[in-house]
């Protein structure tokens, strides 16, 4: 069957030519995911225990801002895209990401939309809700976008054709 389309000129076949993988170290991944108990354990002293309940609940606020974000760029950026991501806990990884190798400038675009738009929804909720939990929702965008903006960093200087696969002990990179 594979040969037939070979032949006929309608097989797509993509090989991609890694150029750099960068290694997640274990010691970086368990402290990046502790970081959230000290956090909650200043904000139950500092606050009171109703940070108990707001850190989960920021997690999700964060976690839907992200999704929706994420989920509405690559909605307008065409539905082949979408195909590609999906929500993911693994490693570093958490939320809705992409699945498969995805280029670099679709993967900038919905990060960078994250990174802003999550920052001014929860700039207009500031007035409506209290201190401790405005705290919580901002600790959990810059924890989820911490990796995220990393990936942008590292790729400065390269070209803009990448693609970028996210794993859950590295990110590797690759060029068509």
């Amino acid at each position: 069957m594979l040969e037939q389309q070979r032949e006929n000129g309608n097989a797509t076949i993509y090989q991609y030519q890694l150029i750099r993988k960068f290694h997640i170290p274990q010691l970086l991944l368990l402290s990046y995911l502790l970081v959230p108990i000290p956090v909650l354990l200043v904000g139950t002293f500092l606050f009171s225990w109703h940070a108990l309940f707001y850190m989960p609940a920021a997690f999700l606020i964060v976690l839907w801002i992200h999704f929706v974000v994420s989920h509405s760029v690559l909605l307008i950026r065409g539905p082949m895209y979408r195909k590609k991501w999906r929500l993911r806990f693994s490693g570093i990884w958490f939320g809705f990401l992409p699945d498969h190798h995805m280029g670099y400038s679709v993967l900038q675009q919905v990060l960078l939309q994250s990174l802003w738009i999550g920052f001014v929804f929860i700039g207009v909720l500031v007035a409506w809700l209290p201190l401790p939990f405005t705290l919580a929702l901002l600790f959990w965008h810059f924890w989820f976008m911490a990796p995220r903006m990393s990936i942008l960093l590292s790729m400065r200087g390269q070209s803009k054709d990448v693609m970028i696969k996210l794993n859950p002990q590295d990110v590797s990179y690759y060029v068509q």
